[in-house]
Order: structure tokens, then C-alpha cells, then sequence
């Protein structure tokens, strides 16, 4: 209900703005609360699906195609948007024009709110780009989020941009076949307005933290997704996909699944393995804990019994926090 009542109190004016939100089969409960707040307000439309997708995938796709404004916007139902969000966004977008804009976001974990560090921390406050092959650095894992964003919609319908069903990284996919497609995306580094609650712990926590075997096959049919659409395009940007692979990497180690599973979906990334930078840096962690990172995936990449011996001692130290 958090993340409704922050869309509810934009400063925007909430009458300005179509809420649509989707029920993707729940049990707990939501339903009804959807019903409500659709009869309470005119502007909510509730839809409900009669069977669970599985993934953020199809909802997502049903939101872009029933909404009718001008502009598209995503929200997490447990996250939250701070009260000037929808108002800094679209006044920004339809001041220059733009495909996209994009802007920063607090991690909210345990009640604490915290800034996330990536490559932006090194950029100007104001970048706006006639195309992402201008700084492909800005491809990076806080630029591939959906939910910090605002989306013209008419490039979004003219480019044919969905989001892949039944697979992980799907945000991912969506952005960077947006930010390959756009000619006007802009960055607004020096504003945060978005509050992603991160879950480590429970029954509900962040997919991003729940390493079931079944989450290792839709990340891995997400990444096969992101990959072939860079062949498809002829695109390389060296370190996004290094950082896709590290994020990869984690995965493989973290899941808890047969060892030979593993290997196999190694072996389907293997291009991308041999092609991995050893100097891919990743912000938000220590430089040399990042350097222990590549030396360690270029150690796996030698032969199945490297990669073997590295899935044991990360099992037996047990630290990744990436």
C-alpha cells in the first residue's frame, strides 16, 4: 500500500496521473485492495490476470498497452517514489524531448536509506545523449533499472520495445534495447527520486537475493536474450557485458543446484567468458575485492576442473555481496 500512497501524493497532482495496477494471480489478499482503491479512484485501473505469469514480464507489457497517457512510468508494488518524482521526470522529458530520462535511487535495506555507487558518481550532474554510443560507460547496472525512469510511449510502440516473458533480466533487456534504439536520453545524476526496498531475508524477499534453482534458468534465459540482441544489433559494449557476466558468475555460485547444471550453462556463455575484461570495475564494491572478482572468473575460464575448483571455494567462504 506504501508504494500506491507515494504515487497517490506526487506533487504532481495524483489527478494528473493514470495508475494502472495489476494483480498477476495473487492469493494474499490484493485483490481486493485493488478493487477497492479502482472504485475509489477514477484515474486507478485494476486488472487482474487468471493465471500467474511467473515474472514482471507480462504485467508490465499489459500496463504499457492499456495505459493512455503520453508517458509510461514503472513502480515495484514494495518500493516507493519520492513526492517530487513523477513531476521532475516529466517536466525534464517533455522540456527536451527526450526517449528516456533517467535519475538515481535510494537502496532502502533495514530501515536504513542508502545512496547507490556506480560509475554515475564519476559523472556530470546533467548528461543528455543524442545516443548511448556516446558514453556506452553509462550502460551500467544502476542505468538498467526500469523504475527510476520515464518513458515517451510512442518510442516505446514504434520500436517495438517489450519486455521478454518467462525470463530474469528482463528489465535489463528492456533498457538496453531503449537505450540502443533512443536518440534523445537524458541522466538527471545530481536528483534521486525512487526508494528500492531491498529484502534479504523471508518469504518475500528481492528475486534479486533468492537464489533458487529455478531463478538460475530465467537469469540465464534472460542473459541468453541480452546477448543475442547485441548480436542482432552488431553491438559490444565491453563493460556492460563484462558486468553481465559477473552478475552471471554470482548466480552459478550462489545457487544451490548440481554442479553439472552448472557447467552447462557456463559452457552456453562461454563467447562472452573469453571475451570478459579484466578490467571491469564495478563501483559499489572495493577495488580490490573487484580485482579478486575478475581474476577469479578468468581462473574458472580456463577448463571445467578450474571452474569446479572455484564453485567449491566460494562454497566453503561464503562472502559475495556484489
Amino acid at each position: 500500500m506504501n508504494a500506491v500512497e507515494s504515487v497517490i501524493k506526487q506533487d504532481f497532482g495524483f489527478e494528473n496521473i493514470e495508475l494502472i495496477l495489476i494483480d498477476d494471480n495473487s492469493n494474499d489478499g490484493t485483490c481486493d485492495i485493488l478493487k477497492y482503491l479502482s472504485d475509489k479512484y477514477c484515474n486507478i485501473k485494476a486488472i487482474f490476470l487468471k493465471e500467474n505469469s511467473g515474472s514482471p514480464s507480462k504485467p508490465r507489457n499489459i500496463g504499457i498497452n492499456e495505459s493512455n497517457g503520453e508517458y509510461v512510468m514503472f513502480l515495484d508494488n514494495d518500493d516507493e517514489y519520492c513526492p517530487d518524482f513523477c513531476s521532475k521526470l516529466y517536466s525534464t522529458i517533455t522540456k527536451y524531448g527526450g526517449d528516456i530520462v533517467s535519475c538515481r535511487n535510494y537502496d532502502l535495506t533495514n530501515g536504513k536509506y542508502n545512496k547507490y555507487h556506480s560509475i554515475l558518481d564519476k559523472k556530470p550532474d546533467f548528461i543528455k545523449l543524442n545516443s548511448i554510443e556516446e558514453d556506452s560507460e553509462l550502460l551500467s547496472t544502476t542505468s538498467m533499472l526500469i523504475w527510476n525512469k520515464i518513458y515517451k510511449k510512442d518510442f516505446l510502440m514504434k520500436n517495438n520495445i517489450k519486455f521478454p516473458e518467462g525470463t530474469l533480466y528482463e528489465d535489463v533487456y528492456f533498457n538496453l534495447n531503449s537505450f540502443i534504439n533512443a536518440e534523445n536520453i537524458i541522466f538527471l545524476n545530481d536528483y534521486y527520486g525512487y526508494i528500492y526496498n531491498i529484502r534479504y531475508e523471508g518469504d518475500d524477499k528481492s528475486t534479486s537475493q533468492d537464489f533458487k534453482p529455478q531463478n538460475l534458468i530465467k537469469f540465464y534465459k534472460g542473459l541468453k536474450n541480452i546477448f543475442d540482441l547485441l548480436d542482432t544489433k552488431n553491438k559490444y559494449f565491453s563493460n556492460f557485458q563484462s558486468e553481465m557476466i559477473i552478475g552471471f558468475t554470482k548466480w552459478l555460485i550462489l545457487t544451490d543446484c548440481n554442479v553439472d547444471c552448472k557447467l552447462k550453462l557456463f559452457h552456453q556463455f562461454k563467447k562472452q567468458y573469453n571475451s570478459f575484461s579484466l578490467f571491469t570495475r564495478l563501483e559499489h564494491i572495493p577495488l580490490l575485492f573487484n580485482v579478486f572478482i575478475n581474476f577469479g572468473i578468468k581462473f574458472m575460464n580456463f577448463n571445467d576442473f578450474f571452474f569446479k575448483m572455484i564453485l567449491k571455494l566460494f562454497k566453503l567462504i561464503k562472502f559475495i555481496k556484489l
